[in-house]
């Protein structure tokens, strides 16, 4: 799945989730989701996350393949263990479901995840699967794009957003001062 897709269908699915919890749509978590929907990725050099990387895709692909060790749930449990004890933030609830999100995503690929690696590296993949930059990953993406869409007009997601853009930028600047 590219990028773009990635983050869309991420952000639509985190939405549907702040909208059915107590979780805040704000710009943290939304932050979070962002990021979590990428770094997955890292293990990539060419993807959108390893070009950014300074190098470390490189090193990662090299001792784990690309959709390795960053797409096993078991990486993806210790990394949410890790910022839940550490850091409870909406951030961090927003990177774990966004991580999470990326490792379902890719299971509907044609390649697969290794859902259970290091224990078995053997790729799992749904039934029903798409092609990356494929017809169905396009119409997944604009699927996830009106379902964002709606869900934040619908659940009033946009106001809540707004309001924490604010208080981000209010704290910001008297950080700054």
């Amino acid at each position: 799945m590219r990028y773009h897709t990635h983050i869309m269908t991420s952000l639509a699915v985190g939405a549907c989730i702040a909208s059915q919890t107590s979780l805040p749509f704000t710009v943290s978590y939304a932050a979070g989701i962002v990021i979590g929907s990428l770094i997955p990725d890292i293990d990539e050099p060419n993807s959108y996350v390893g070009r950014r990387s300074l190098g470390m895709a490189n090193k990662v692909k090299q001792a784990f393949g690309h959709r390795g060790m960053t797409h096993s749930l078991l990486v993806w449990a210790v990394i949410a263990i890790v910022l839940l004890i550490q850091s409870p933030s909406l951030f961090s609830y927003g990177f774990i479901i966004g991580y999470l999100l990326h490792i379902i995503e890719d299971f509907f690929s044609v390649q697969g995840v290794p859902l259970f690696w290091p224990f078995l590296t053997k790729r799992y993949k749904s039934i029903v699967t798409y092609r990356t930059a494929g017809l169905l990953e396009r119409v997944i993406y604009y699927i996830s794009f009106g379902m964002f869409v709606y869900i934040a007009v619908s659940r009033d997601l946009f106001s809540e957003f707004t309001q924490s853009v604010i208080v981000f930028l209010q704290t910001t600047i008297q950080r700054l001062m």
